[in-house]
């Protein structure tokens, strides 16, 4: 299928992947493809562009990872049917993703709520700095928008600092909102990691997803005033939804 918006790409000096990458996402922008839309096929969009069809994929996998397309396996190439209302936030302002989404005027929601407390393994022992086997208060959920699963949330916070009780009526689905509404404690920084990977089977039910569908992993490691670690999160975003980006001075 041959599309005539589609135009053979011109030599620069950017690699001809990221040219395509670049052109894909102008098609997308100018509204040439709309949300939902599919794209030609592999075959067909590579021979228009004038590129091999390994060039194209690494320009395609670039767009899933920014949550631009989407790919169905066996189907096609799809514009991500959220794009143009994504949630877009800076990483160095700590806030969370429920204030974020108010600032823009968007409503999210949560579902699928566990609240318990456990031991702390190894691994977790390490990252909060306290013995193993320690109380944590494990809080995991389903952030909703539209009806539509777009993260799943999971958190580990010393029980000491609050306990499964305290996720109460008044949890609105953010556990940083949380801990700043508490009157003895202070929020004071936190280190944040943004990882790219492919959904496993558990994130794939949690977000209605493809198994092995790209997503973003936020991990998240809280600090109080004296500079003790007291929470950590995991928080995997569906990308067409999410959008981060970093402010560099």
């Amino acid at each position: 299928m041959t599309n005539n918006n589609v135009q053979p790409l011109k030599e620069k000096r950017l690699t001809l992947s990221a040219q395509a990458q670049q052109y894909l996402t102008s098609l997308i922008e100018e509204g040439i493809y709309q949300p939902g839309q599919q794209f030609p096929s592999e075959a067909d969009l590579a021979t228009q562009l004038g590129i091999s069809r390994a060039t194209l994929r690494e320009a395609l996998l670039n767009l899933e990872q920014e949550g631009a397309i989407i790919r169905k396996h066996g189907v096609g190439t799809f514009v991500a049917p959220s794009y143009g209302q994504r949630l877009e936030g800076g990483l160095e302002r700590l806030e969370s993703i429920l204030a974020l989404a108010s600032r823009q005027g968007l409503e999210l929601a949560y579902d699928d709520l566990e609240v318990s407390e456990e031991p702390a393994g190894k691994a977790l022992a390490e990252i909060l700095q306290v013995p193993p086997g320690a109380n944590v208060t494990c809080v995991r959920r389903v952030i909703m928008a539209d009806g539509k699963p777009v993260a799943f949330m999971w958190d580990a916070i010393l029980a000491s600092v609050l306990s499964p009780a305290e996720v109460n009526g008044s949890f609105a689905g953010s556990v940083l909102d949380l801990l700043r509404n508490k009157a003895d404690f202070r929020v004071a920084q936190a280190v944040a990691d943004i990882i790219a990977l492919n959904a496993d089977r558990l994130l794939a039910e949690k977000l209605e997803i493809e198994r092995g569908r790209a997503v973003l992993l936020l991990e998240e490691l809280l600090y109080d005033e004296e500079g003790t670690p007291v929470e950590f999160s995991r928080n995997y975003f569906v990308p067409d939804f999410f959008r981060f980006h970093v402010v560099r001075r």
